[in-house]
């Protein structure tokens, strides 16, 4: 039986639309085509609650989009194969799926200056961390960007528990008060200096805080101009002004005690000693104020022309 004449251009349009949807379909063991990007408003049509938090987000502001306008898929890659199929886990395109190398590379591709310069081979780094460790790209803005923890301070003693312990001592930086932070001192990203200072050395990092301790003075503490740390525990103490030990026993660390008014008993104690009108004891050392910053009060360097003792 023939077809009749006015249905064959139909039969054959059938057959060509046919032939093009297997042709666009891939076959068994045919690789399927590459994903392709599809905007950003694709992406928020189904993840809104994200796309609302990205807007309180640097990255979610006009100059990143001018920067990356591929917007989400600038991160998360061509989006195409996972709109056509959201359930299949396998074309999902996050960021997370990758190792930490991966994740620090795609954020790398725009910020690679600046504090983030010495990254590679970091600290950081070395321990397995990636951006996304403490960074978190979808989350609200906080008062020091877009870190997952409500704070600096709090992102950074996650990891660093010891310090936070350091923190609540009684004689302690105003990180708790908020007043400074921990990338005041530090930076987190990398430093070519020991424990991610910023400064060339530990002294220095203390004078952009402490400029009155800087010298240069007549007579000079050489501990001072080794190093602050000597002395002082950066984090927290439980002796006044963070040293690591209350004085005189700090400053007894380095000079001898023997003879001197801060020791309790010494050879002025014993009996040959003159008593006085009263019967009080000639003894000329003292069971209080015997703090060496009682009489050498310019412990950092002292100006004053006849006292190389670091008095006033």
């Amino acid at each position: 039986m023939s077809c009749p004449r006015f249905l064959v251009p139909l039969v054959a349009f059938a057959i060509l639309a046919v032939a093009s949807a297997a042709g666009a379909a891939p076959q068994q063991g045919e690789a399927a085509p590459a994903p392709t990007f599809i905007g950003s408003d694709v992406c928020a049509a189904c993840h809104g609650d994200l796309a609302e938090h990205l807007k309180e987000t640097p990255h979610g502001k006009n100059v990143f989009a001018s920067l990356a306008p591929q917007g989400c898929e600038t991160c998360h890659g061509p989006g195409s194969a996972h709109a056509q199929d959201p359930a299949n886990p396998a074309l999902q395109p996050k960021i997370t799926k990758l190792n930490v190398q991966a994740q620090s590379q795609v954020c790398q591709k725009c910020h690679s200056g600046g504090n983030q310069f010495f990254w590679h081979g970091s600290v950081h780094e070395t321990r397995n961390l990636s951006c996304a460790s403490c960074h978190g790209v979808h989350t609200f803005k906080s008062l020091t960007g877009q870190l997952k923890a409500a704070s600096t301070a709090e992102a950074c003693i996650s990891c660093h528990k010891d310090v936070r312990a350091q923190m609540w001592k009684s004689s302690h930086h105003p990180i708790r008060e908020g007043k400074i932070t921990c990338t005041d001192c530090h930076n987190p990203h990398g430093s070519t200096t020991p424990k991610l200072i910023k400064a060339n050395s530990v002294n220095e990092q203390c004078y952009t805080c402490h400029a009155d301790k800087r010298g240069p003075f007549l007579w000079e503490h050489p501990p001072v101009l080794e190093n602050c740390l000597s002395c002082h525990t950066p984090h927290g103490s439980n002796h006044i002004k963070l040293q690591k030990t209350s004085v005189p026993y700090l400053c007894q660390q380095c000079h001898a005690n023997v003879q001197h008014p801060s020791v309790v008993y010494d050879r002025t104690t014993q009996a040959d000693i003159p008593q006085g009108p009263d019967g009080e004891s000639g003894a000329s050392n003292r069971l209080f104020n015997r703090a060496c910053l009682n009489c050498h009060a310019q412990i950092h360097g002292s100006n004053h022309p006849s006292s190389p003792y670091l008095g006033f």
